[in-house]
């Protein structure tokens, strides 16, 4: 026997201890457990304390942490364990930071969680990869020395919002051709057949009168059916888009707005407003096309305004009407569902870094 056992044995009544801890907040057993830090023992009251939100707590799909004042793990549920491919026994005592990509930006993460409730995205590592994940932040004890972290995988989400964005892509490239077909192959062939019928008005004395009001007819139809043809081409893809810029094409898309749906609209745009990137302009574009085509369709308003504010970097696209308004749960649905409407015109701004509030 030597003087290490004694210390030897601490050690190992320390660790069976800890085993037992574990254990104990894995089961549910216990509702909080005391920690010794610098300035004294400190009790912890665990989230799984009320057994309904233990029950909640333990079978979310969402990744689940209780952090210390040091943002070490101090509880996680089995989904999150199972998230980053690790036990939840490994994970107590753990940083949580050291499983984020971005180590310094899930660090002012935490610390906004003290003033206030936050969320923010990052990778989350796992033994073979990363996973892009949501991290919910906040605050779960007066002094700000716990936090709760809830992490949700956004795999699924961002794949579907790649097919979301491959299918704007797809209709963005389908508008382009139809809109250079309209106006060359069937601009064409409406502008001979106009030719055709002046050519014929010109020998309308060898016409009986009633065949000559017809061709007079025709000509008229051609003349709008010439101009239908110009206004959907350009719906579909405005020239004035990719030839003067985003202003423009606004006021020119604005004033047939007016004119089809007999619903007043105004336009506001600041002075000296410089050329974008075609892709912020198109998609800036189509948002105004969706939600004025909202406007019209749903809120029953007589009137809107359409305004573009720039600071800077930023550029604030602002869509307003006098209207009823939308529902929270149609909201919710509409924005959750597979269409390309309302969470098409998101995903497009989500990929310009921008966000969509309604």
């Amino acid at each position: 026997m030597t003087n290490d056992t004694p210390k030897l044995a601490a050690d190992l009544w320390r660790l069976h201890e800890a085993e037992e801890t574990v254990s104990a907040i894995r089961s549910g057993a216990v509702d909080a457990f005391v920690v010794q830090e610098p300035e004294g023992e400190r009790v912890y009251a665990l989230a799984t304390a009320d057994l309904p939100y233990s029950v909640l707590v333990e079978t979310m799909q969402q990744g689940a942490a209780m952090l210390d004042r040091n943002g070490e793990i101090i509880y996680c549920n089995a989904s999150l364990a199972a998230l980053v491919g690790q036990t939840r026994e490994s994970l107590i005592g753990v940083p949580l930071k050291v499983l984020v990509a971005d180590q310094l930006a899930f660090q002012k993460l935490l610390q906004e969680a003290e003033l206030q409730s936050c969320e923010g995205e990052m990778q989350l590592l796992q033994a073979d990869g990363m996973v892009p994940a949501k991290f919910s932040c906040r605050s779960l004890s007066s002094d700000k020395s716990t936090i709760g972290v809830l992490i949700t995988d956004l795999t699924t989400q961002k794949q579907e919002a790649d097919i979301v964005a491959r299918l704007q892509q797809v209709q963005d490239g389908e508008r382009r051709r139809l809109a250079r077909e309209l106006h060359d192959s069937v601009g064409q062939l409406l502008a001979s057949i106009a030719m055709n019928i002046a050519r014929v008005r010109a020998e309308s004395d060898k016409l009986s009168p009633e065949v000559a009001e017809l061709v007079i007819q025709n000509g008229s139809m051609v003349n709008e059916i010439t101009n239908e043809i110009r206004t959907i081409s350009h719906l579909l893809h405005p020239p004035l888009l990719d030839e003067m810029g985003l202003p423009l094409a606004l006021r020119w898309y604005i004033d047939g707005f007016m004119e089809r749906s007999k619903i007043r609209a105004t336009v506001e745009v600041p002075d000296g407003f410089d050329r974008l990137p075609p892709d912020t302009e198109i998609a800036v574009f189509r948002a105004v096309q969706e939600c004025l085509a909202n406007v019209h369709r749903h809120s029953g308003s007589s009137s809107c305004s359409v305004k573009l504010v720039r600071d800077g970097q930023e550029l604030q696209l602002q869509v307003e009407d006098s209207g009823s308004g939308i529902p929270k749960e149609k909201l919710a649905n509409v924005m959750s569902s597979g269409g390309v409407g309302l969470r098409g015109m998101r995903e497009r701004v989500r990929r310009l870094g921008g966000t969509l509030a309604i």
